[in-house]
């Protein structure tokens, strides 16, 4: 098993405790509070991951380090928090380049994935957070079992930055806890738009090469950095 230095564990604690804050912050989460956080640790097979049911008043305490296999290495898992650690490393492993997990009950993108619906790119944000294609919903199965994980893994595509799960809410992975909140925040919010234009009519698609495009734009600037006087 890779060594890790205190410093590496410390910094994705901390990662975590701050991916927990920012998503009560943007209220991307159920009332009940529950939902889970991990952080891949660089360059070693271990991970910090909650182990606790809530993530609203989530503390130190409440988090454990486990190996990639699910071995718990540091810490105490709650039994609501173990049912889920291998839907965690089930997608560090097959994808290596994420570094941070986030899943809520988030009611507005929940609603899709209880109506069994993919939630196609229907607003900028998503194009410009390179979620081009439709996020996909993993098939229904318990929380946590081998076929729960299954499906989430046969959802999930080399690009893929989220995935629903039916009945049940979303998983969403990036190069780190911050990043994947705000994934998580964007796809909350174009659901929310998504239903209320329902009411409206059927909300429109933007086209695949027009949200390239309006990714590329978004990088364009990034990559030219701030505007000063």
């Amino acid at each position: 098993m890779t060594a890790v230095s205190d410093a590496a564990v410390s910094a994705a604690r901390s990662a975590v405790l701050a991916a927990a804050r920012l998503i009560c912050a943007t209220g991307a989460i159920s009332r009940s509070g529950h939902g889970n956080i991990s952080a891949r640790i660089p360059g070693s097979d271990r991970i910090v991951l909650t182990a606790v049911g809530g993530i609203t008043d989530l503390r130190e305490e409440h988090l454990a380090v486990l190996s990639l296999d699910g071995q718990v290495l540091d810490g105490r898992m709650e039994p609501t928090a173990a049912e889920i650690v291998h839907m965690h490393t089930a997608v560090y492993r097959r994808r290596p380049d994420v570094g941070g997990i986030v899943h809520t009950h988030a009611p507005f993108v929940t609603a899709y994935a209880v109506a069994n619906r993919p939630l196609e790119c229907i607003y900028e944000a998503m194009a410009r957070f390179d979620i081009v294609e439709p996020v996909p919903v993993a098939a229904y199965a318990p929380r946590g079992s081998d076929e729960s994980v299954s499906n989430i893994v046969a959802a999930i595509t080399d690009r893929s930055k989220a995935v629903l799960l039916q009945n049940h809410g979303i998983l969403t992975f990036a190069e780190s806890p911050e990043a994947a909140v705000r994934v998580l925040t964007v796809l909350e919010e174009a659901a929310e738009l998504g239903i209320l234009a329902t009411n409206l009519g059927q909300p429109t698609t933007i086209p695949a090469h027009l949200a390239a495009y309006a990714q590329r734009r978004a990088q364009e600037f990034a990559a030219r950095g701030a505007v000063q006087a």
